[in-house]
């Protein structure tokens, strides 16, 4: 193509260009219609106006989709952590519960009516690895504990105190099947009270285990065993628990009796401890 016939295409196609620049201006602003020019300068922006609008139009619905996942989001977060806050509130109360059950049955042992000293004291540790061996109260020799003495909790006997400092003590679990403190007791029967020794703990059935009876007669279960004075250095009649079976033997004073606790082990938070 020579220059000629090049300069005749950029005219041409600019002396169109001048018309569809000036019949658009004329249209729009004008209002001005040309024949045929006005609609086909319309018909173009109408196509290249549907062929924007879709994109924006897509873009807009998406962003309430995303604005819409973005308020459920945040309305789950807080719909979770009202719910992590009340699980903590519902712990907290069943914790205190048990707590005040504790303290109620303590003041109910603190106001018998028996010739022994009794000082009461908050846990202060009970540690996992050792959870039925031991736990540590905040009392000690200058509260006037002294070793040896009965500890109590939740209504029932619980241990024998072991050691003591000036503002601590250490309690021997009778659930330490492996360091077992021996104690006289007392069944109570119909037909009168015979005595043994709670010599045991079977971590089986959960049960303390009484032995060396002194009569021969037939004991049945749900008989009350409590503490006997007859070793003459603990107090008597402390709540040790109920006998839930008897282990039979060719001799009846030789017989096992299975005594389920009166105390509850699991939550101990007061701890009373009575003795001379």
């Amino acid at each position: 193509m020579n220059r000629y016939k090049k300069s005749r295409l950029i005219m041409t196609i600019s002396f169109l260009l001048l018309i569809s620049l000036s019949s658009l201006f004329f249209t729009v602003y004008q209002g001005v219609q040309i024949p045929y020019v006005t609609s086909g300068v319309r018909q173009i922006f109408a196509a290249v106006d549907s062929v924007i609008a879709k994109p924006v139009q897509f873009v807009s619905g998406e962003k309430d989709e995303l604005l819409h996942l973005i308020s459920a989001y945040k309305e789950n977060k807080e719909l979770k952590e009202t719910i992590a806050q009340l699980e903590s509130k519902v712990a907290e109360n069943e914790a205190l519960i048990a707590e005040n059950e504790s303290l109620r049955q303590a003041l109910q042992i603190d106001s018998m009516d028996v010739n022994q000293d009794i000082v009461s004291a908050l846990v202060a540790v009970r540690t996992p690895n050792a959870w039925n061996q031991k736990l540590i109260v905040d009392a000690g020799t200058n509260s006037g504990v002294k070793e040896n003495m009965f500890a109590v909790a939740n209504g029932g006997l619980i241990g024998v105190v072991s050691s003591v400092n000036d503002d601590a003590t250490t309690v021997r679990l009778l659930t330490n099947s492996d360091d077992f403190s021996k104690i006289a007791v007392k069944i109570s029967m119909d037909s009168g009270n015979i005595y043994g020794i709670l010599n045991g703990y079977d971590t089986d059935s959960h049960s303390f285990i009484v032995s060396q009876l002194n009569e021969n007669v037939e004991v049945k279960p749900g008989s009350a065993v409590v503490t006997s004075d007859l070793a003459g250095n603990y107090p008597a009649n402390i709540q040790v628990g109920t006998v839930s079976s008897v282990k039979n033997r060719s001799n009846n004073l030789d017989r096992e009796l299975f005594v389920k606790p009166a105390a509850n082990f699991s939550n101990i938070y007061v701890v009373s401890m009575i003795g001379k």
